[in-house]
């Protein structure tokens, strides 16, 4: 049930500086339609990768503490072999050489999710006249094949058709790392789209490659610890003790292929363990009256490592009670099934901002604190979000949401949802105040496209418990 949103609200106090109000409300976008602020993007997708850009697979293990039986060592070797044609197998890779591998697979060692759905999508075509199997070499293109002839003798009888409940059992076992085969059907990996990101991430920092993934600090950038995680990145900022943004992708197809017994309920805040005795605990949250907020969603975690490690307290900031379980939880939820609901990926960085009323940097003293003994955490004023979303059709769109942290946060949909109709930015005005290029990867001309415009509007749509964002709609009809 859809919601009809008011194109004039009042705007909440205290609301950020030049805050833009959303185009009237239209129709949801189809899967895969492009907005009306859509550009095209560049070849190869929101960045294109250097092939050139390599780096010794020795020098990656070395600092990374990557052995030859991990499966780091392993795809980065497989990268190698299969090759940007003319570069492989010269001991070095790229993160173009893994982008290219991971494609087209054709050893099927290492499945991303979106590696995942293609075969799905594949085989269930296949099957459309009703067919109950299908031979394993009649897929389209090698790399298919490949893991059809995988999943027949490591899922299946062994019989060269395929099942779609063979397909299945195989993907499951993937997932629970017990796909085990010798020889041409050695053990599959999988390993989901946003854990794979982060991993080209490590890659292309290292080459000294621009990735969407890494924000390019400029002049009057804070200062931060820079932690890479598997499945996220974040620059910490050790006088606030809180994230002062962390970035991640969200793919459709991890969405669709997050196993169900993922749950945060299993998971536990815990003390980061790259920081040591000195960095914030869960306990010094207690008795403070602000909630633990994540800035990588809890839910926006495709497997159970990847939320149990959004509840390392490096990604945890003080929030107001209805602020966090109410105003932004929808627009976490929203974000999360904008991207399932058109099957393209996000690049997503969310992070904390200190602001007076006039949207203006505060000075250091008048930042409110929180926390135990003489570790202070500060108190974010606002919360901000920004999406590179691109579509399955390749274009591009961006939109920002700064959202006031306030203590008397609404907790029903018609205030919420002008609350956040408010509390949209261009991203380049929270570049400014961050002192950071958050897409450098992309072309200047893409930037400036992408970066100014707030013209993407915002609509909301029952869901099971909160009333999610759905945040993009076609442009008005004729």
């Amino acid at each position: 049930m859809s919601l009809r949103i008011p194109t004039r609200a009042t705007p909440p106090r205290p609301t950020p500086a030049n805050a833009s109000a959303a185009a009237p409300a239209n129709t949801a976008v189809p899967a895969g339609a492009a907005p009306a602020n859509t550009v095209v993007a560049p070849t190869g997708g929101s960045w294109k990768r250097s092939a050139t850009k390599e780096v010794p697979i020795s020098d990656l293990q070395q600092k990374f503490g990557w052995t030859d039986e991990s499966w780091q060592g392993r795809l980065l070797k497989a990268a190698d072999e299969g090759g940007v044609e003319g570069r492989g197998q010269n001991g070095q890779v790229s993160a173009a050489e893994l982008e290219t591998y991971l494609r087209a697979p054709t050893d099927a060692q290492f499945l991303t999710s979106t590696a995942l759905q293609e075969q799905r999508a594949a085989l269930e075509s296949k099957l459309a006249g009703g067919a109950q199997s299908v031979a394993v070499d009649a897929f389209d293109s090698p790399w298919q094949a490949s893991v059809a002839k995988r999943a027949d003798l490591l899922g299946g009888n062994a019989d060269g058709q395929l099942s779609a409940d063979e397909l299945t059992a195989y993907i499951n076992a993937s997932k629970a790392n017990q796909a085990k085969g010798t020889g041409t059907a050695a053990d599959t990996q999988w390993v989901p789209d946003q854990q794979m990101a982060t991993f080209q991430s490590r890659v292309a920092e290292v080459a000294g490659e621009l990735d969407p993934l890494r924000a390019v600090g400029g002049e009057g950038a804070t200062p931060g610890l820079n932690l890479v995680k598997e499945y996220s990145r974040t620059l910490l900022d050790t006088d606030k003790n809180v994230p002062q943004f962390v970035s991640y992708l969200l793919s459709a197809a991890d969405v669709k292929e997050t196993p169900a017994d993922v749950n945060r309920l299993n998971s536990t805040f815990v003390r980061d363990p790259e920081l040591g005795n000195g960095a914030v605990t869960d306990s010094d949250y207690n008795n403070t009256g602000f909630d633990r907020g994540h800035m990588k969603a809890a839910e926006d975690s495709p497997t159970q490592a990847a939320m149990d490690e959004s509840h390392y307290m490096s990604n945890i900031a003080p929030q107001h009670g209805n602020h966090n379980q109410q105003v932004w939880r929808t627009l976490e939820r929203g974000v999360s099934e904008l991207v399932k609901d058109t099957g393209g990926k996000a690049y997503i960085v969310t992070g904390n901002l200190f602001l007076d009323d006039k949207g203006k940097p505060l000075p250091p003293e008048s930042i409110e604190t929180m926390g135990a003994k003489d570790r202070k955490i500060a108190v974010p004023t606002h919360n901000f979000k920004t999406v590179l979303l691109e579509l399955p059709n390749g274009n591009l769109t961006m939109f920002a949401y700064l959202v006031p942290n306030a203590k008397d946060g609404p907790s029903k949909k018609d205030q919420i949802v002008p609350l956040l109709e408010a509390s949209r930015v261009p991203v380049d005005q929270l570049e400014t105040l961050l002192g950071q290029d958050l897409y450098a990867q992309l072309p200047k001309g893409v930037q400036e496209k992408l970066e100014k415009d707030t013209s993407a509007a915002g609509a909301f749509q029952q869901a099971s418990l909160y009333e999610s964002a759905t945040l993009l709609r076609a442009p008005p009809s004729a």
